[in-house]
């Protein structure tokens, strides 16, 4: 797959060197990443082409990029790899069936700020990991690992048999904003699709409901989805 864009190509370099098969970089750039490049030894797959064969490499690609990035496909981390028994402090994310990209990888970048430990998507009726996702997500991508999961119930029943207390946001939910409340050290929140929320399934098999207390406007009815996430998620990095 392909990396796109000054921040994604460069936090691949950075931190997933090994993953890289081939970069190409429009020749008048070549100064602008050099220094990165022969630093982390990747001279050997760098390939200086003019603009016009830069911009056929792939259809995502604007008139302002200057590198990208050929890339081994992001691979699915096991349970046991996100959620380790021996680490006190753990944060975990499920997306239950979101279907938009900006969301997903806003969501990425989100995490990788906040400490999470992994985010868990289910295999079907959700948005993948795309060229789209590493780019909207500036790159956190690379640093935050995920795990595709099957069944998102059985991951869930699994989880709290690793201590882990599963959070679900919902509007019906307990303000997360009230002073007593507070998430625990091993947490999992959950978050919906962009329209249908959390399947009734998953919010039953979920200790808490919570929500973010937001003022009352007609036909304004929530926060975007990716914003929840980073209130809830910024709440618990706060706290834990």
């Amino acid at each position: 797959m392909y990396i796109i864009g000054h921040n994604p190509c460069m936090s691949c370099i950075i931190h997933n060197t090994h993953k890289i098969k081939a970069i190409f970089i429009i020749k008048d750039k070549k100064e602008d990443y050099l220094k990165s490049i022969s630093a982390m030894s990747l001279k050997n797959k760098v390939n200086f082409i003019n603009k016009s064969d830069f911009l056929r490499i792939h259809k995502d690609i604007s008139s302002n990029d200057s590198i990208i990035i050929e890339r081994e496909n992001f691979s699915s981390s096991s349970i046991d790899e996100l959620a380790p028994t021996n680490k006190d402090k753990s944060t975990l994310i499920i997306l239950d069936q979101l279907t938009d990209q900006n969301n997903i990888g806003n969501i990425f970048r989100t995490a990788a700020l906040t400490n999470v430990s992994g985010i868990i998507i289910p295999e079907h009726s959700s948005a993948g990991i795309t060229t789209s996702t590493a780019s909207i997500s500036a790159g956190a991508i690379e640093l935050v690992k995920f795990h595709i999961a099957k069944n998102i119930s059985r991951t869930i029943e699994i989880l709290k048999k690793k201590n882990y207390w599963i959070y679900s946001l919902d509007m019906k939910g307990k303000d997360i904003l009230d002073s007593k409340f507070k998430f625990d050290k091993r947490s999992v929140i959950i978050l919906g699709n962009e329209g249908k929320g959390i399947r009734k399934n998953i919010l039953e098999n979920s200790d808490f409901i919570i929500s973010l207390k937001q003022k009352k406007i007609m036909q304004l009815d929530s926060f975007n989805a990716a914003n929840s996430m980073a209130i809830a998620l910024y709440n618990n990095y706060l706290n834990n």
